[in-house]
């Protein structure tokens, strides 16, 4: 085939069993953590000392919620965002979704909107987002008092920097509704990137910095979280209640997370019967944590962090032996030993361990792993009730499913193949990795019912639009490398359409922007499944939009994107 040996990999499978081949080796960057993460020692008593004081100023959150009931609806906009962009919000959603409510009631539309919000830009976008966000379908007219006779946004809009700003996060709340908010983000952008810094308090300059690089609505809750409390620190107008609750409950869960982190950390390196034969696979353990824990943050979900960041590592392996190592043959006998399950009743199956033989010896320790993550996720579920464990038929069937797509992927490129731009999304889609990834996040939520389940196997918009992230930003962010081991999107809607690079782009991050439009469509109320799982699958689409900024390749490079937002959310543990 051309391609050069690897000889480390070549030492570690050389078996008389086995011939001698060229493969197509691509030489990943090593993982970046090596002696940088040691296990966290916790001082045990100011950790219990810690949660107790978190508890009591919890208690005094909840009372100025309570209070602000009685306060203008600006006042009660301001207090919700506060604690939303802090990172505590999860401790007071029923207080929160009350509050809301109340004042969807009074502002749902421009005729019903209090004084206190009228040409007020600012108040009007903040009560506007908030809603959104929360699912409450606010109608986008409510903008329509800051246009001018053209339809376009009054200039006279353009100095006040703190309304454009929030006129900016508003617009990524965004539906298939009119074009307002797509004028309403260029406008924002465009005022905000050519203001001058002199015009806005250093307070205010910060946030607008960190907002044209990563907009809220985008942004994963933790690196949010992090940020915008170093910011309220700053803010001459802060309460210094909640600025010292938001760090108490940071590190809090900085410590829970670091030592979940530890213990996924343990059970990778007792993996050592499968890494040692794969030496051409990234290690990207820690990324994978970092990408489960930002999925969902919340102590509750400490087992479904653990399913995501074990299903991604042995994501990570497959990928890249379908990608990047095996021989067409190998790749088809694993896609035949991932087809061949056992099935102990409708709800229950089980890879054939038997299988095994039949594979390469560097891929048997692949599978054999991956039947005992399938196994320990039977009995996880079993834990739970038996009514419980429909769900890993589900986690199942879509390992087969993403088996199954890269190794037709593999055939197009072994093959030296191009196929259509429909057969790519097809196919592409699953490879994406969340249709896998949303199951395997919800495997343990108490809300997983069977609806949900169902839910699921209707590929909902929102999963779907996840899908689409993971695909075509990381066909943009990698076409340039992935183009030396086979076809990306790019190359297929450049070839099918006969148009440029340049123009194929453009179409991917058209429909990106679409896909984002849908789910933002599918978070508002009344919703097919519970918030709760939704959040989740927002989740997955917003380390996508992380992970692959300015379509760098995050995942594979972790110091070119990933590395700082690590260092800041898990190691380096905020100071109270």
């Amino acid at each position: 085939m051309g391609f050069p040996e690897n000889p480390a990999a070549n030492s570690a499978l050389t078996n008389e069993e086995e011939r001698s081949i060229y493969r197509p080796v691509v030489e990943f960057p090593e993982c970046i953590w090596k002696d940088r993460i040691k296990p966290l020692i916790v001082d045990k008593q100011e950790y219990e000392k810690q949660a107790k004081e978190i508890e009591m100023l919890k208690e005094e959150v909840r009372i100025m919620l309570i209070k602000v009931k009685e306060a203008k609806t600006s006042e009660k906009l301001e207090l919700i965002d506060t604690i939303e962009r802090l990172g505590i919000s999860y401790h007071f959603e029923k207080e929160i979704d009350e509050l809301l409510e109340q004042i969807y009631l009074q502002n749902g539309n421009n005729s019903n909107a209090e004084e206190d919000l009228q040409n007020d830009l600012y108040a009007t976008a903040l009560l506007f987002r908030l809603l959104r966000q929360h699912g409450f379908n606010i109608s986008s007219d409510i903008f329509r008092q800051f246009l001018d006779g053209m339809g376009e946004f009054k200039e006279s809009l353009i100095n006040d920097k703190r309304g454009l700003l929030s006129l900016y996060q508003a617009a990524y709340v965004r539906t298939h509704e009119g074009n307002i908010l797509d004028k309403a983000v260029v406008f924002a952008t465009t005022h905000l990137e050519h203001g001058s810094q002199q015009e806005m308090s250093p307070c205010l300059a910060k946030q607008v910095k960190y907002a044209l690089d990563q907009p809220l609505h985008r942004d994963v809750p933790r690196l949010q979280a992090r940020h915008y409390i170093s910011v309220y620190e700053e803010d001459e107008g802060k309460n210094p209640l909640l600025l010292r609750f938001a760090k108490l409950d940071y590190r809090y869960l900085q410590i829970l997370h670091r030592k979940e982190l530890d213990e996924l950390i343990s059970w990778r390196d007792d993996l050592k019967n499968c890494v040692p034969k794969v030496p051409y696979s990234r290690d990207r353990v820690v990324e994978c944590y970092f990408w489960a824990m930002s999925t969902f943050f919340e102590p509750q979900y400490a087992l479904c962090r653990l399913t995501s960041a074990k299903t991604s590592v042995f994501i990570t392996l497959v990928d890249d032996t379908y990608d990047a190592y095996g021989e067409l043959d190998e790749l088809e006998a694993f896609r035949n030993a991932i087809e061949s399950y056992v099935a102990i009743n409708r709800f229950i199956l089980r890879w054939d361990v038997k299988e095994a033989d039949r594979l390469p010896k560097y891929m048997r320790p692949i599978y054999i792993g991956l039947i005992k993550l399938g196994d320990w996720v039977d009995e996880e579920l079993k834990k739970r009730g038996n009514s419980r464990r429909y769900a890993s038929a589900k986690y199942i069937e879509e390992w087969k499913q993403y088996v199954r797509t890269s190794y037709t992927q593999s055939c197009w490129f072994l093959n030296r193949e191009l196929p259509t731009f429909q057969e790519y999304t097809e196919v592409g889609l699953i490879t994406s990795t969340n249709y896998l990834l949303t199951p395997a996040s919800l495997l343990f939520m108490e809300s997983y019912t069977e609806d949900v389940f169902n839910w699921l196997e209707k590929n909902p918009e929102i999963v779907v639009a996840g899908a689409k992230f993971g695909r075509f930003i990381n066909d943009i962010a990698s076409h340039e490398t992935e183009r030396e081991r086979g076809a990306t999107g790019l190359e297929c809607y450049a070839r099918h359409y006969n148009v440029s690079e340049e123009e194929a782009i453009k179409k991917l991050e058209e429909i990106v922007e679409d896909g984002w439009k849908d789910t933002n469509e599918e978070l508002l109320r009344p919703t097919a499944v519970p918030r709760e799982n939704l959040m989740p699958v927002l989740n997955l689409s917003r380390m996508v939009d992380v992970t692959y900024k300015h379509y760098l390749d995050g995942y594979t490079n972790p110091i070119l994107v990933l590395e700082p937002h690590i260092v800041k959310v898990l190691l380096d543990l905020i100071v109270v």
